[in-house]
């Protein structure tokens, strides 16, 4: 029998209960002292070893303390995303820290730009020092400014990557302290929307806010500007937070009267917040409901809201959840479109398998196919009409189930007849609009046309796809990066 054989069942076999005993003795004591000894370590490192979905508070708010440590620097992006980073690191060598999550726990990493690619590095935090992980465990700095002069300078690459350049935080991202919130508004899902204030540090910008909106200074104070603030609740995965950064990026590039105005994010620390313009007067579907407007100021929402539309198609933005729950009123009592978090954007078609849109703003080709088109928007125009004119006391098809709601829109027949009192012109709009050949349909442009026959209406003449991809806008120059510097606080050491 070969010996090395006999040596490991030798081991295995127990020679008897006694020794056994004394043998499970000797373990438990081993045990006990390695996580005494485990238990120890763990208090000089921020996170010690849990499970995948287990958080500790204590941990979670030291954490959030050293990133704050971390804001006063123009090359720390807080919790942006990867897809809004990746836009901005544009030249090989291009870097920013930021704040992320892996596997379910909070985590600081460098982005930066190597071989026309984006590649992420996490930042371990152990004893007061921080170091990379798995890369230069030798090598450990009280300070991430340290840590990051010791990359650029020495050209320590990171898995073939070289730190040159630090990319400045962009001019739209304002601080949390910037903004103070002063009620709820209302909430969904995945996020509130508050009344806020916002402080007014740069007297130019806030201009350019100002006109870009068409609000003006508040009576109160000449130092803060009212806005309505757009914030995650909970917990947010990454998914959410892609979505949450898209709607805000979208509706920055949209400037329109009858469209509320982006005024930046708020990405330095958590929760993630839009700030945006406040609409004076709120919800369209509150106020309709509230007050007696008469026909003509019906007519007059009509058409804001068709102008807003026209300028969108005309930007290849398909809206997807035009209601009228998602126009609000400023200040003038104008239409402002507002909810973007379905909206897409440079395409003429979106096609989807599951839809968490309500089914009464649908067209039947979305029923059928899963497709939307700016026609399929003409359509949701046409239900919101219906609400405006029923001076929205009810949803549309009252008194039917979804089902009968999806037999209506998908049979042969007009889906709804127009509210009593609708004026003649917007009544053969609804007609035109509820065309269940989507070609057929009129265009925003069209409609508009009919609405305001001596509105010059060049600015909305629509692109096609070609001619968006063959003149992209210009890129902005990116403004010089931060030199970096060790003057911040250090994180203070549990």
């Amino acid at each position: 029998m070969n010996s090395e054989y006999s040596i490991v069942r030798s081991i295995r076999r127990p020679l008897s209960t006694g020794k056994r005993s004394q043998r499970s003795t000797r373990t438990k004591k081993k045990k006990a002292e390695e996580e005494k000894t485990a238990a120890s370590t763990n208090k000089k490192t921020l996170f010690s070893h849990r499970g995948k979905n287990e958080t500790n508070p204590e941990e979670t708010e030291a954490f959030a303390n050293i990133c704050r440590c971390l804001i006063e620097h123009r090359w720390y992006h807080g919790v942006m995303p990867r897809g809004e980073i990746s836009t901005l690191l544009e030249e090989e060598g291009d870097f920013c820290v930021r704040k992320t999550t892996e596997k379910g726990k909070p985590i600081v990493c460098i982005s930066v730009k190597c071989q026309k690619e984006v590649r992420h590095f996490p930042l371990v935090f152990e004893n007061g020092q921080w170091t990379l992980k798995n890369l230069i465990k030798t090598r450990r700095f009280y300070e991430v400014v340290e840590l990051l002069n010791a990359l650029v300078s020495e050209k320590i690459p990171l898995s073939g990557a070289i730190l040159i350049r630090a990319v400045p935080r962009p001019d739209y991202y304002i601080p949390h302290s910037d903004i103070s919130l002063i009620c709820k508004l209302g909430e969904g899902a995945f996020g509130e929307v508050w009344k806020g204030s916002l402080k007014r540090t740069d007297d130019d910008k806030m201009k350019k806010m100002e006109e870009k909106s068409g609000a003006g200074l508040s009576e109160k104070s000449k130092s803060r500007l009212y806005v309505a603030v757009k914030k995650m609740k909970g917990n947010a995965t990454k998914a959410m937070t892609e979505e949450f950064v898209l709607e805000a990026k979208l509706m920055r590039q949209l400037v329109h009267p009858n469209i509320v105005t982006v005024y930046g994010v708020a990405p330095s620390e958590e929760p993630l917040m839009i700030v945006l313009e406040l609409a004076a007067n709120g919800c369209l579907k509150s106020y309709v409901a509230k007050y007696q407007c008469p026909v003509d100021q019906l007519l007059q929402f009509t058409a804001d809201a068709a102008r807003g539309m026209a300028y969108l198609s005309s930007k290849l933005v398909i809206h997807r959840d035009l209601a009228a729950r998602n126009l609000l009123l400023g200040s003038a009592v104008e239409v402002k479109i507002s909810d973007f978090g379905l909206s897409s954007s440079g395409k003429t078609e979106v096609k989807v398998k599951q839809m968490k849109v309500p089914i009464r703003w649908l067209a039947p080709e979305v029923l059928e196919e899963g497709v939307f088109t700016t026609k399929t928007d003409v359509w949701a125009y046409a239900v919101t009409l219906w609400e405006i004119f029923t001076r929205c006391q009810s949803d549309p098809y009252p008194g039917l189930t979804n089902q009968q709601a999806k037999d209506l829109i998908r049979g042969d027949a007009l889906p709804m007849s127009p509210p009593e009192g609708t004026p003649p012109i917007v009544v053969k709009i609804m007609e035109d609009c509820f065309t269940k050949n989507p070609d057929e349909r009129p265009s925003f442009m069209a409609i508009l046309k009919r609405l305001c026959p001596e509105e010059d209406l060049t600015a909305y003449e629509p692109k096609s796809l070609a001619q968006s991809q063959s003149s992209p806008a210009k890129k902005s120059s990116a403004p010089s990066a931060e030199p970096l510097s060790s003057r911040s606080k250090r994180p203070a050491r549990k």
